[in-house]
């Protein structure tokens, strides 16, 4: 298990407790994504593997959560793609974007 599958399975445990449905919709809702921050999201990735910052295995959560293109089924995200999982990659999108734009990659 690398630490973004275990940020997810964390995560998906604090989902599951919540108990109010409604929020939980509006919060998949704001995390859709559109063609051109799906393609952002994977070079990012593409790029911090590249870069060694992160693993294979990470990219490849990532990759997989976002799925090979941008999906109208499921805000954009692979079919597969759960909140707990949009959760973490979009925030693991932003720290790797913060380092692009510091110059760290």
């Amino acid at each position: 298990m690398n630490r973004f599958t275990q940020a997810i399975d964390r995560t998906r445990t604090k989902i599951e407790a919540i108990d109010d449905s409604e929020k939980l919709a509006e919060l998949d809702t704001s995390l859709n994504i559109d063609f051109e921050e799906h393609f952002e999201f994977q070079q990012t990735q593409a790029r911090a593997h590249a870069m060694g910052k992160i693993t294979a295995d990470e990219a490849q959560v990532l990759y997989m959560a976002l799925g090979e293109s941008c999906s109208t089924t499921n805000g954009g995200w692979a079919k597969s793609a759960d909140l707990a999982t949009k959760v973490i990659v979009t925030q693991v999108i932003s720290e790797l974007l913060q380092m692009r734009v510091a110059g760290r990659i």
